[in-house]
């Protein structure tokens, strides 16, 4: 039995075509009806493979982040007591942390910020183990607040990661959620 990931797609089976009824024929239910000739059916569409373009239907910006597991767990409690969602507590934190930055972000960036996340510049050495236990989640920020992230992170001179656990990790101390190491 093959296994889901080595199935293969298939074409579809091919569509019966319709013809047009014979005029010289009363047995046609058009004909009897008097309504119009039905339309051959349209060939299927095939299903969407991976997308080729990104979606026009919102301007927020995706950003992967990776929690630190008790941040991750804060952060559950956190949308759980707030009743808020991940989106609007990572918006809450990172606009938060970078108010509170010396000197701050400003609330305001110009359109034409940089909204690329910096890596960490600090990097470990090669073949250094990471032994952090990191959970992979993605949200979809303002562009603002994006280019706030990165202004901070320029500024404090951190990669994306530590900076957002560092920001959601103070606005849990605010709210008052305790740490679960």
């Amino acid at each position: 039995m093959p296994r889901a990931h080595e199935t293969r797609r298939t074409t579809p089976p091919p569509q019966p075509l319709f013809l047009e009824a014979d005029p010289e024929s009363s047995a046609s239910p058009t004909a009897k009806t008097g309504s119009p000739e039905a339309e051959p059916q349209s060939p299927r569409r095939q299903p969407a493979g991976i997308r080729s373009r990104k979606p026009v239907w919102t301007t927020l910006k995706p950003t992967i982040a990776h929690l630190l597991a008790d941040v991750d767990a804060r952060l559950t409690t956190a949308c759980d007591q707030t009743g808020n969602g991940v989106q609007w507590t990572f918006e809450a934190a990172i606009n938060g942390y970078c108010d509170v930055l010396v000197p701050p972000i400003p609330a305001e960036m110009p359109e034409d910020s940089d909204l690329q996340v910096p890596r960490d510049p600090n990097p470990g050495l090669p073949g250094t183990p990471k032994n952090e236990d990191t959970r992979k989640t993605v949200v979809r920020l303002k562009p603002n607040t994006r280019a706030r992230l990165v202004a901070g992170c320029k500024q404090e001179q951190l990669g994306g990661k530590d900076f957002i656990n560092d920001a959601l990790s103070a606005y849990f101390d605010r709210l008052g959620i305790p740490n679960y190491e």
